[in-house]
C-alpha cells in the first residue's frame, strides 16, 4: 500500500516508506527496523544492506542536501562522519529519503571522546565548498510547539512566550570563543565510537556556523541535570580544553537548550501520551527554576 505524506511521521509510517524505498532501489527490507525515536525525521536500518534510510518531509530538501554535502566535507577534512551511500536523496510517496552507510558496531561516545571530537571539529574553518547557514539554536521550536497537542494550553502559551524572550537574548550574546562551524546537536548519541577507534559524527542536519559554545552547552546542561557525573563532565572539559560554564553567557544558552529539549519532548505528546507528565514537569521547572532540574533522561 502506498504511503502519502500527510505531515505526520510515526514508526509505522517510516517502516512503510522504507519498504517502498527499498522496492524502488532494489534493496532488501525484510529485516528493517526504526532507529531511535521518530520526530520530524526517522531513521530506518536495513541490516542486510548495511544501509540507513533517513526519512524527512520534502520541505527539508535544501537542508537534507546540505547535510549530504557536510558529510562529504567533514570526511575530506579528516573529521570522521557518517558517509552517504548515495549523493542525492530520492522521493518516495511524498517524502524524501537519503541513504547512509551504517556505522557498524557503534557504541555511544564517552564524554571525553565527545570533547575530543568537538575540539577537532571546532579547529576547522568554514568550508568553501559548503555554504553553512548561521546557527539558529531555536530553529524548529515553533513547529515543535504547534505539534505539542498533549500539553495544556497554558503550558504551550508559556513556552511560546519564553521562545521569544530567548530569541532576543541570543542576539545579544558575546561569545568567548572564536565563532565557526558547529555540530548543532552535540550530545553523545550523535557521536559513535567504532571498533577501529574512530569517533564518527552523525545527525549532521544542524551543522552551521556560529558560537562554538552552543556545542559545549549540551554537556554542561547534562551535568546540571545530573545526566553526567562530575567525573564525566570533568573528562569532557579536559578533552576540549574549556569549561563553558565559566562564560557569562552560559545561563542564556543553557536556558535555550532546556527550552529546546522541552519543546521537542512536548511535540511528541500528541502521539505518545505517556510523555505528557514528563513534559508538563519540565515546563513547571522552567517556570520555577529550582536549584535542581530533576528531569527523567532517555524519554
Amino acid at each position: 500500500m502506498a504511503v502519502q505524506a500527510d505531515g505526520s511521521l510515526t514508526q509505522e509510517v517510516a517502516l512503510r516508506i522504507a519498504a517502498q524505498a527499498g522496492a524502488a532501489l532494489g534493496l532488501a527490507v525484510a529485516e528493517r527496523r526504526v532507529l531511535g525515536p521518530v520526530g520530524t525525521n526517522a531513521s530506518v536500518l536495513l541490516p542486510t544492506e548495511g544501509i540507513v534510510l533517513r526519512i524527512t518531509a520534502t520541505d527539508n530538501a535544501q537542508r537534507l542536501c546540505q547535510e549530504l554535502d557536510v558529510a562529504a566535507w567533514l570526511n575530506s577534512a579528516g573529521v570522521p562522519a557518517v558517509r552517504p551511500a548515495r549523493s542525492t536523496p530520492v522521493k518516495v510517496a511524498g517524502w524524501l529519503v537519503s541513504l547512509w552507510h551504517e556505522v557498524a558496531e557503534p557504541r555511544m561516545a564517552t564524554s571525553a571522546e565527545l570533547g575530543g571530537a568537538l575540539c577537532r571539529l571546532h579547529s576547522l574553518a568554514a568550508p568553501e565548498q559548503v555554504d553553512l547557514p548561521p546557527l539558529e539554536p531555536l530553529r524548529g521550536v515553533e513547529q515543535y510547539l504547534q505539534a505539542a497537542t498533549g500539553i495544556s494550553a497554558g503550558s504551550r502559551s508559556y513556552l511560546t512566550t519564553r521562545l521569544e524572550e530567548l530569541r532576543h537574548a541570543f542576539q545579544n550574546l558575546q561569545p568567548a570563543l572564536p565563532p565557526g562551524p558547529v555540530h548543532g546537536d552535540a550530545h553523545r548519541k550523535n557521536f559513535a565510537h567504532t571498533p577501529s577507534g574512530e569517533i564518527v559524527a552523525m545527525d549532521l542536519e544542524r551543522v552551521s556556523t556560529g558560537p562554538r559554545e552552543w556545542d559545549l552547552v549540551v554537556a554542561a546542561v547534562y551535568r546540571d541535570l545530573e545526566w553526567y557525573t562530575a567525573s564525566e563532565y570533568a573528562a569532557f572539559v579536559r578533552a576540549y580544553g574549556y569549561d563553558v560554564r565559566d562564560w557569562d553567557g552560559y545561563d542564556t544558552l543553557a536556558d535555550i537548550r532546556r527550552l529546546r529539549m522541552t519543546a521537542w519532548l512536548s511535540a511528541r505528546t500528541g502521539r505518545e501520551p505517556r510523555l505528557t507528565a514528563e513534559a508538563e514537569h519540565r515546563i513547571a521547572t522552567l517556570r520555577t527554576r529550582p536549584q535542581q532540574f530533576d528531569w527523567t533522561p532517555g524519554v
